[in-house]
């Protein structure tokens, strides 16, 4: 290409090339008539060479434009906004395609070019200039910028990667996600900027590949403590073939927030509908539901299940002598108390109604059962709760333990707990403070 300072200067035969005159002169002519304008520029975006067709797209002669840069002929705006991403291509020393741009002729009239070129190094690899093309698109160019400002500026984060997972496009909002100026987000690696949502992509891309008439499915990532709905679409070239990715990413953070909220709100909801008011162990209602799932493990499993009833000594009495503020934390101790000595994760402490307490024990036999009966009437009795009224001057516990193999036996939840009433019935009749092990057993 010629590496003038002015006009393409007319042609003057050589006598001793007139081949090479030849080959020089059709050259310039394709240059001059080319349908699209050729150029160069300096380091500094400075013109260097303009074929005429600058004329015809800019309304301007070469000799108007040369020295002077791109944005000297575009509106401030538009020159501010393409002198950011040009500036961005200068400092990577890369080539570009395909830069779109809005330039104001001398009669004020717009003209909207696209605009590709390569960079050109010296004899030490330095840059010295672009060199490059323009064509006029203005009748689509317009319909193409306002589509960039509304991709631009939609609050939506977008963008698009090819196969390696790098960047080629992105918005306002993705730059702004990523906190780097939106000139520096193309080229960058989803996997190191990203990480959480290049396994997704990879899987999008080998679905895309299997199947070309798929629906790639929408998904939710989570990055930074916010949380994202990833929509992506296949960009394939003319062949059919997978070339790239297109996604929208909306933060979704808030929803999920709400979610939890909610979520949380309702374990509450189930803990309040299952939990005993008074004492914060489980309710009589819950008891029924879990012994039941308890017996249906027990008899799959092959094992031993066992209850203890609890009931406090003399609590009438109790209330009557201290009142009913006194018996709530008399029964909240009680409670307390068994929660004390029932700690495997597999066990069940509840209260029953009234001064009543049950205990669901699993993979546990009789004498496993009246080992623990007896930590909790241990328990309690140290405790020391004054009780005017009993014997002993202090608050006890009666209990009765009984034991099963679902199996065999086939308990329903009505029968076991009644085995277990009829236990401690035992144990009251033996004198209280107490544990009896079936039905009328009494240690």
């Amino acid at each position: 290409m010629p590496d003038s300072a002015g006009p393409t200067p007319p042609f003057h035969a050589h006598p001793t090339f007139p081949a090479l005159q030849d080959d020089l002169a059709h050259l310039h002519d394709l240059l001059n008539h080319n349908s699209d304008w050729v150029w160069e520029v300096d380091a500094k975006g400075r013109y260097t060479y303009c074929s005429a067709m600058v004329m015809a797209l800019l309304g301007r002669p070469p000799e108007e434009v040369l020295g002077k840069t791109p944005f000297d002929f575009m509106p401030p705006a538009e020159a501010a906004r393409v002198g950011e991403a040009f500036g961005a291509i200068v400092q990577a020393a890369r080539p570009f395609s395909g830069l779109v741009n809005r330039n104001q002729r001398p009669d004020g009239s717009i003209v909207v070019l696209e605009t590709s070129g390569i960079p050109l190094f010296d004899a030490t690899g330095q840059l010295r200039g672009y060199r490059g093309i323009d064509r006029d698109i203005s009748a689509l160019g317009e319909r193409v910028l306002q589509l960039e400002a509304v991709y631009d500026t939609v609050p939506v984060v977008l963008c698009s990667v090819d196969r390696t997972g790098a960047i080629v496009m992105a918005n306002q909002a993705m730059a702004a996600l990523l906190q780097r100026p939106l000139a520096e987000v193309a080229g960058l690696l989803v996997a190191e900027v990203m990480p959480p949502a290049i396994g997704q992509l990879q899987g999008d891309f080998a679905r895309a590949d299997e199947d070309a008439d798929m629906r790639l499915p929408s998904h939710e990532f989570e990055w930074k403590d916010r949380w994202f709905y990833a929509t992506p679409h296949v960009l394939r070239d003319a062949l059919g073939a997978v070339v790239g990715m297109s996604m929208a990413w909306i933060d979704i953070t808030a929803r999920k927030h709400a979610e939890q909220q909610l979520t949380d709100a309702n374990q509450r909801l189930e803990l309040y509908a299952r939990q005993d008011y008074l004492t914060g162990l489980y309710n009589r209602r819950y008891l029924d539901e879990r012994l039941a799932r308890e017996i249906a493990r027990a008899r799959r499993e092959g094992e031993t299940l066992a209850v203890c009833m609890v009931d406090v000594d003399y609590f009438k009495a109790y209330n009557d002598r201290l009142g009913h503020l006194a018996g709530d934390d008399c029964l909240r101790a009680v409670a307390q108390a068994l929660a004390e000595q029932v700690t495997r994760p597999g066990d069940l402490v509840s209260r029953y109604g009234g001064e009543e307490f049950v205990v669901v024990l699993a993979a546990t036999d009789e004498n496993g059962a009246r080992l623990v009966a007896n930590r909790i009437r241990a328990a309690v009795e140290a405790l020391g709760l004054p009780h005017p009224e009993a014997p002993l001057g202090m608050v006890t516990v009666s209990a009765g333990a009984v034991a099963c193999r679902p199996a065999t036996d086939l308990p329903d939840v009505a029968s076991l707990l009644r085995s277990a009433d009829q236990a401690l019935y035992a144990a009251k009749r033996a004198g209280r403070n107490r544990v009896a092990a079936g039905l009328d057993r009494a240690a």
